[in-house]
């Protein structure tokens, strides 16, 4: 019987977890980069073919929200280097699409990347998680005025994280970058009103209001500190693909270095490890991962 138990501990462990979780975490994420310069690409030939009258603002509009809603994943794969996967020959890769796929958004990379990985340090903290408010949306709706009345919380962030230098430095610099982004916009405004209107401005509001939905509040919603604790698994009446399978997003803040396209096979290898650690929402993970069965039942 101890004999049993100590088997299925030494199984269990820590270390064990650890070992599977390395396996996922090796393999270029080209399709991160292919998404993420190709919507890039296309949000800017969504300029050239409204302005010159070969496509309606209309569907201009619709393709660049779609562009903006797949604008962000792909700079998160960059923020957290699993482009370069610690080689320094290719980090110039993690700076060019998080740069690029970025400006759909209107977001400053250096900024987005110093004040996340303080999200991974600090989830739910609600003095040092800059994601902290949006978490404490109550529902949907107010994730949606959150979000649709701008940022408002990164003065206050700074004050709590600016004696971390490296912190300081990316902040000030995305900052000059959000300037010179702001200062773009207003020029497109005077030049093309209507097109910046709907090429940019409602896309990235839409798109920034997606981010925040699925990569924010679902999964931290609710939930309080601690490693196996500060992330859930969680279901929605939508197919994977239109969330980003961000139902799995708890992995990612588990091994942040698993590539998003890899996350559905390490869920199902570490499956038995998150039960045993108290996973919230664990027991519901299903045993295969395909479009379908993430989608909440009724």
């Amino acid at each position: 019987m101890n004999t049993n138990i100590s088997d299925l501990s030494e199984k269990l462990s820590l270390e064990k977890e650890r070992e599977v979780a390395r396996t996922f975490a090796k393999r270029f994420q080209w399709e991160m980069l292919t998404i993420g310069l190709g919507q890039a690409l296309v949000w800017l030939s969504m300029w050239y073919l409204v302005v010159n009258g070969h496509l309606s603002l209309f569907a201009g509009f619709v393709v660049s929200t779609f562009c903006a809603c797949l604008a962000y994943l792909p700079s998160h794969e960059a923020q957290h280097g699993n482009f370069s996967r610690g080689n320094k020959k290719l980090q110039w890769i993690d700076s060019l699409v998080g740069n690029v796929s970025l400006i759909t958004l209107m977001y400053p990379y250096p900024l987005m990347k110093v004040t996340h990985m303080k999200h991974h340090a600090y989830t739910n903290d609600s003095e040092k998680d800059i994601d902290y408010d949006i978490v404490s949306c109550k529902n949907p709706w107010e994730v949606f005025r959150y979000t649709s009345e701008g940022p408002k919380k990164y003065k206050s962030f700074y004050e709590v994280h600016k004696n971390d230098q490296n912190f300081a430095d990316k902040f000030e610099q995305g900052v000059l970058i959000s300037w010179m982004q702001t200062i773009a916009q207003f020029v497109l405004v005077v030049l093309f009103p209507l097109e910046t209107l709907f090429l940019w401005f409602l896309p990235r509001k839409i798109g920034t209001f997606y981010t925040a939905m699925f990569f924010s509040w679902y999964p931290h919603h609710g939930l309080g500190m601690g490693r196996y604790k500060d992330s859930k698994f969680w279901t929605i009446s939508l197919p994977r693909y239109f969330t980003h399978s961000m139902q799995l997003h708890f992995i990612h803040h588990l091994y942040p270095r698993i590539g998003h396209w890899d996350e559905p096979k390490a869920i199902i290898a570490l499956k038995p490890f998150l039960l045993e650690r108290g996973v919230p929402g664990a027991e519901e993970i299903p045993d295969q991962i395909n479009y379908r069965s993430l989608i909440k039942r009724s």
